[in-house]
């Protein structure tokens, strides 16, 4: 449990672990709270924000949906050429020889 200062404000979060929960996850919480990696959140998404410092990382706004259209639109474009390189091969490969069928004589 984390409380506030001394300003009466009560607890920030509590956790509950115990010896039912899975040890990985156990051992995964531990290290995600000792961790001082910054965690990534939405813009204002976030408690307490008079806590928290926030810095602007990477594309925002209508240059991170610019940035992901761009992703998507040359996805498409080399899915659609594999396609067709698919096609063209299959249409002109080789065509497989007949193979007779096999003989059945009776008894």
């Amino acid at each position: 449990m984390i409380h506030h200062g001394g300003d009466g404000r009560g607890h920030i979060w509590r956790a509950s672990l115990d010896d039912d929960m899975p040890p990985h996850l156990i051992t995964a919480f531990a290290t995600a709270l000792a961790s001082h990696d910054p965690v990534q959140r939405g813009r204002y998404d976030v408690p307490h924000a008079h806590l928290v410092t926030q810095k602007d990382r990477g594309p925002q706004g209508e240059e991170l949906a610019a940035t992901h259209a761009a992703r998507l639109k040359a996805v498409r474009a080399a899915t659609r050429k594999a396609r067709r390189s698919t096609a063209v091969t299959t249409r002109n490969g080789p065509v497989p020889a007949a193979v007779p069928a096999p003989v059945v004589r009776g008894r």
